[in-house]
């Protein structure tokens, strides 16, 4: 991980598009000690203090960037990489992916019949998705507190 003074570029501001084509600006900037400070003026950003924008990019996943080229990458990286923020959105990438899959498995039809071994199998679809949906709530709680805090 470099440190602020090595690096070439911080702040790093990026636009991102929705799906609906609208465009948001994140500020990624790296501050004392090695910890992130990252906003986004999207809505879901203000009223729930992250966003699926922060996650994708810590993921370094970049298709929801606009203009989007090897140098932006590349500073991007430098100033997150290597961060608590980034293992965060990790955790919250891995949780939000699990969490699907269990909504996937239980939103199937009801089966036909009931006996014991198909009740069962409902059962422990449904625990599954109860336990994806306390993790996930976990790690956006972690993430969203030190996102909320500024200094991650």
């Amino acid at each position: 991980m470099l440190t602020r003074s090595e690096l070439p570029e911080n702040p790093v501001v990026l636009a991102v598009q929705d799906g609906d084509g609208r465009q948001h600006r994140i500020h990624t900037e790296r501050v004392r000690g090695g910890k992130i400070r990252m906003t986004c003026s999207c809505d879901s950003n203000r009223a729930a203090g992250w966003c699926d924008h922060q996650v994708q990019l810590l993921c370094l996943r970049y298709d929801i960037v606009v203009e989007r080229s090897e140098d932006m990458e590349f500073h991007f990286e430098d100033v997150v990489m290597g961060t608590p923020l980034a293992d965060l959105a990790d955790d919250v990438d891995v949780a939000l992916g699990d969490y699907q899959k269990a909504l996937d498995a239980i939103g199937l039809k009801r089966l036909a019949g009931l006996d014991s071994a198909k009740l069962h199998r409902v059962a422990e679809m449904a625990s599954d998705l109860a336990e994806a949906a306390n993790h996930l709530e976990s790690a956006l709680e972690r993430f969203r507190k030190r996102l909320a805090a500024g200094l991650v």
